[in-house]
């Protein structure tokens, strides 16, 4: 990790149920060991997520609306604070567009604050950490679709309120069904003529149902990172490409669709043709 990337993201650790179980009682310990791992080898750092419905504690849930006013304004301050000159990006609020249908997801935000805690989210982490800069995070709005378009009308409007500064398209893909690369560039394109800087935030490609044998489906793995992370590299705005991992010994992806190969190294840690598509596409080959 340390030798082949330059920035680093908490997949967990910087959420808010590992770090305040408890109400009031702040756990940094984790976060703070991916924070000084990526200082002592030069690499930046993302924090991952101020506000995600996903990683709330039962506490959280429980509380009435000015309670949890209280509890949502406390804890973006605190741990924004804590990390303040030491990140460099914060993804603000993470997935709140509704999968199904328009608009944002229900969610104990969205019922106990109404639908401006993203706008509110987002104020207040920019009065937290003013250097940083803020993103909203999601996925399923890769390329162009409902959910994308739901997405751009989202960060357009902060945008507009000066409150979002990029935009981070997760890109958890199958190499056997994925949207169009032209559709893929096309949104990012379009993210960045509204003055955003993009990022491809949590990518990974699963292999299990592409057709044929082991080779073909490492070979077929490959070619999509090099068309998806290409697809980035033409649009300056897009600034970066992150992975939810880099080996397959260790994703998020085995205990949620089964046991699979996702990543660029392989679970012994030796590259996999994968490695080779991302270096193609960033020395634009």
């Amino acid at each position: 990790a340390g030798r082949h990337f330059n920035s680093l993201t908490a997949e967990w650790e910087m959420k808010w149920d590992p770090i305040q179980k408890s109400p009031g009682v702040f756990d940094f310990s984790g976060g703070d060991r991916i924070v000084e791992f990526a200082e002592s080898r030069g690499m930046r750092v993302k924090g991952h997520a101020l506000v995600w419905h996903g990683a709330t504690p039962k506490w959280v849930e429980a509380l009435s609306a000015p309670e949890l006013r209280i509890a949502f304004e406390d804890h973006i301050r605190t741990v924004a604070g804590h990390y303040r000159r030491r990140v460099y990006a914060w993804d603000v609020v993470n997935e709140a567009i509704d999968d199904s249908q328009p608009g944002l997801r229900s969610t104990v935000f969205s019922r106990g604050l109404g639908p401006d805690y993203v706008a509110e989210a987002f104020r207040l982490a920019r009065k937290a950490d003013p250097d940083a800069q803020l993103v909203y995070n999601d996925y399923g709005g890769e390329g162009l679709n409902r959910k994308s378009n739901d997405v751009y009308a989202l960060v357009k409007d902060l945008k507009q309120r000066g409150l979002v500064d990029g935009v981070g398209l997760q890109m958890h893909i199958s190499a056997a069904s994925f949207p169009a690369v032209a559709d893929i560039q096309a949104n990012i394109q379009r993210l960045a003529d509204l003055g955003l800087q993009v990022n491809i935030s949590e990518m990974d490609v699963r292999v299990k149902d592409v057709a044929g044998d082991a080779t073909a489906k490492l070979a077929r793995q490959r070619q999509v990172y090099r068309d998806v992370v290409a697809a980035c590299v033409a649009v300056p705005r897009c600034e970066a490409v992150t992975l939810w991992g880099f080996t397959d010994a260790h994703s998020w992806i085995d205990s949620t669709f089964g046991a699979d190969d996702p990543l660029l190294f392989d679970e012994q840690y030796r590259t996999k043709p994968a490695f080779f598509g991302v270096e193609d596409a960033f020395l634009r080959r």
